[in-house]
Parts: structure tokens; C-alpha cells; sequence
């Protein structure tokens, strides 16, 4: 496109106008494309935008049928095409028009994570996750555990690219009110590989203190076409399908001996086909009728696709992939929900980590399904192992990588001779247990 822009008259906008300009140009204000005169706005358009200029170079735009608008440094962010004008007196005329853009906006604050299109067309997906769902959790302040902690189950569930979205007010410059927000969910970002960190400034139109509109900031969130929408910001639209939704457990009444606001992290640890995974699911469907807090299954397969989509399987990247789970489960315990873990974690240092996290948050109880290396390769249901075997897969636990069995394991059960419902009435005895009788039933 060229930029010789001739003799074209141009006008600066400054603050929320620019701010509001990026939006219009992007399609988050969509089908507003433009600026309306303040008679004619058209009734699809989410916000009457128009444009007050200068009498004098509102003259001049609607004789060249075009006018330039730039930012304070005189750059040359879009066009308007005049369509119509309106004199309004006070020497102000209106213009009204389509935008065209120029050149990117280079306004602070954190360019590199601002938003103004919808994510479809910003890269929202993964390499070779394309057709993976899109989640977006928006927060205008520093989000509470319970909040996170939805966010990433529900992401974990629905297999989604994580989107952790700041929605703020235009920036006064020099005085940036969202970087501790965004410092936040950019932490939260690197620890959950593929997880994205989005920052959404919407001008406000009501006064310099005023932030934005809350039916506007609704509409722009649902503007960023995500698959699923989590709207943490205060006093959230209403609208059917857009509060984020939570749990309705069957029965209020939690277990014996269970104080509702501590939340659990369970950890099954052992050999890959022991049967931890079926252990946790199901006894993540008892939990769900007998305890009335939320319960999040982390399993190690569904984990890995998005909390460590990027590792692979050396000890070091097996590591970091417990960690983030430890970490992810914490978060739930810390907001007083139940965190079943299902993963391999075959190195005794990380599940002690996990444990730390765990317990600073709540309660933890480590599992051991310690179903003999025999068993688990005679089941070999992905027939993992008779790859490994082959050679054709390097680092597996239990062949080619080791396992250490835990030592301080709460229960230790063996799916070669437990059935998975004698599985799960052991853990749901273990939670309803506190560490001394834990410690006096191991002795």
C-alpha cells in the first residue's frame, strides 16, 4: 500500500481515540468499520463511533474525499474515505467514512501483546493444532486461584490453545495501571507450554476516570471469537453462554472428616499401564458425587497436549512436565478444589516437589499403583512396550529410563490384584484420613 500521501489533509488522535481507532481497524468493533455521523449511526454497529475534527480540515477532507489520520508523532496509522459530513457548530465538523489501514500503531503500552483482531486472524492456534479450540479467560485484575484454576482444567479437558487475556482502560502515559495484571498471567503463560498472554485496552468514552463500557467490553471479548469464553472482569455480561460456567455437584454433603474450603491433590504415580489413569477417572466420577468441591482430573496423556506440548521424554523435560502439573494442581488445591494427577513421574526429587507445592496449597496424598512391570507389559494397550523392546522407543520408564518407587507413598495398591472399585474406596478412606492417622495406620 502506498504511503505518499500527498496533499491529503490528516488529523492526530490521541489516548482512548487511538485506542479506539486499532479496534475499529482490526474488526473487534466489527461490523463498524468506520465513523458514523453522530444522526446516522447504523443500528448493527455495537457503539456509535464518530470523528469531530477542526472545521477547517473537515472542509479540506471532504473536498480531497479523504483525510489521514495519525498518531502524536505524525505516523500515518489509517485513511478515511468521506463519505458525508455534518457542520455541528463550535467550529467542529464530523466526518464520516471507512477506514483503511496504513501502518501498525506503535502506541504504548506492551505492543508486542496487544490484541485488536479477532484471534483467528492473530495466530491464535498452534503449529499443527490448528483445528484446536480456542479458550479465552479475560481478567481486568489479578485473577484468584479458583479463576485460574478453571481456566487451565477447562483448557486441559477441552484439549483448547489457553488464551489468559488483561482487559484494561486506555493507558495514561507514564502510568501503566495493567502491567501487574500482566505480569501475572504472563508467569501463568510460561508455565503451561502453548499457553498464550493477550492484552485488550478498550478506550472509555465516559470521562477520563471511566472505564470502559461494560456491554462494549462484552461484546469485544466475544468479538476475539474464542471457543470458549471465561469472563473473569467485574460486573461480567450476563448474556446466556458468556459467565463462565460452574459446577453443580449431585450432593452438597463433602466426605467424613473433609473440611470443604482445603482443597486435595491427589498424585497417582507408577508404570505406564498399572491403571492409574482408570483408577483416577473413576475415582474422579465418586468424588464428584460425594464431595462438593470441584474435582479437575489431570491425567498425564491429556496434560502433555497442552502443558508440555513442546518437551519431550528425556528426564529433564519429563521433570519440568510434573512440575507444570504440580504446579497446575496447586492452583486447584489453593482455591479449594480436588486435583487428581495421573501421571507417570517416575523420579522421586520432582514428586517431592509436587508434594511441596501441594501442601503449601492444602492437603496432598500420594498414591503409588505399584502394578508389577509384568502385569503392565503384559496389558501393553498402546503397545509402548513392545516398542521399547524393539528399540523403537528410547527413555521409556521401566526399559530404557528408570522408575523410582516412592518411599513415602500415603497408599500404595497393585491393579494386578486390586480391583479399581477397591481402588477407589482406598483413596476416598486415605482422604477422609489426616496425616496422623495416615502416619499411625502406616506404622
Amino acid at each position: 500500500m502506498s504511503l505518499l500521501l500527498g496533499a491529503e489533509p490528516s488529523h492526530v488522535l490521541t489516548g482512548a481515540r487511538l485506542d479506539e481507532l486499532e479496534l475499529l481497524l482490526g474488526g473487534l468493533y466489527g461490523p463498524a468499520d468506520g465513523y458514523a455521523l453522530p444522526s446516522h449511526v447504523p443500528a448493527e454497529w455495537p457503539w456509535p463511533f464518530t470523528l469531530p475534527v477542526p472545521a477547517a480540515v473537515g472542509q479540506r477532507a471532504v473536498d480531497e474525499s479523504a483525510l489521514v489520520i495519525t498518531d502524536p508523532d505524525g505516523t500515518p496509522l489509517a485513511r478515511l474515505t468521506v463519505n458525508a459530513s455534518q457542520d455541528s457548530g463550535h467550529d467542529i465538523m464530523h466526518l464520516a467514512g471507512r477506514l483503511e489501514a496504513l501502518q501498525p500503531a506503535e502506541h504504548p503500552p506492551v505492543r508486542r501483546l496487544r490484541l485488536t483482531r479477532p484471534l483467528s486472524a492473530a495466530d491464535g492456534g498452534l503449529p499443527g493444532r490448528a483445528t484446536d479450540p480456542i479458550l479465552v479467560a479475560a481478567f481486568d485484575r489479578v485473577p484468584e486461584p479458583a479463576q485460574l484454576a478453571e481456566a487451565m482444567g477447562m483448557a486441559v479437558r477441552h484439549h483448547a490453545t489457553l488464551w489468559l487475556v488483561a482487559v484494561a482502560g486506555s493507558q495514561e502515559h507514564g502510568s501503566y495501571t495493567v502491567l501487574e495484571l500482566l505480569t501475572v498471567l504472563e508467569h501463568c503463560s510460561e508455565q503451561l507450554s502453548g499457553a498464550r498472554t493477550g492484552l485488550l485496552v478498550l478506550p472509555a468514552y465516559e470521562g477520563a476516570a471511566a472505564g470502559p463500557d461494560p456491554a462494549l467490553r462484552d461484546y469485544v471479548l466475544r468479538r476475539l471469537g474464542a471457543s470458549i469464553l471465561l469472563n473473569y472482569t467485574s460486573d461480567a455480561g450476563a448474556a446466556a453462554g458468556f459467565r463462565p460456567r460452574r459446577r453443580r455437584v449431585a450432593n452438597p454433603e463433602p466426605l467424613a472428616g473433609a473440611t470443604p474450603a482445603a482443597g486435595t491433590v491427589v498424585l497417582l504415580t507408577g508404570l505406564s499401564g498399572s491403571g492409574k489413569s482408570t483408577i483416577a477417572r473413576a475415582l474422579v466420577e465418586r468424588l464428584q458425587l460425594a464431595d462438593c468441591r470441584p474435582v479437575t482430573l489431570l491425567d498425564g496423556d491429556d496434560v502433555r497436549r497442552l502443558l508440555s506440548s513442546g518437551l519431550g521424554f528425556s528426564r529433564q523435560d519429563r521433570e519440568l512436565n510434573v512440575r507444570r502439573l504440580g504446579w497446575v494442581a496447586s492452583l486447584i488445591a489453593k482455591s479449594g478444589g480436588i486435583a487428581v494427577c495421573a501421571p507417570i513421574a517416575p523420579f522421586e526429587s520432582t514428586r517431592q516437589e509436587v508434594r511441596a507445592m501441594a501442601e503449601s496449597a492444602g492437603s496432598f496424598l500420594l498414591v503409588h499403583v505399584a502394578t508389577t512391570l509384568e502385569v503392565c507389559e503384559a496389558r501393553d494397550r498402546k503397545g509402548l512396550y513392545a516398542k521399547a523392546r524393539a528399540g523403537d522407543l528410547r527413555d521409556f520408564t521401566g526399559i530404557g529410563s528408570p522408575y523410582e518407587p516412592p518411599q513415602d507413598a500415603d497408599l500404595v495398591l497393585d491393579t494386578g490384584t486390586t480391583s479399581v472399585d477397591a481402588a477407589v474406596d482406598a483413596i476416598l478412606a486415605a482422604m477422609s484420613l489426616g496425616a496422623p492417622e495416615l502416619a499411625e495406620l502406616s506404622k
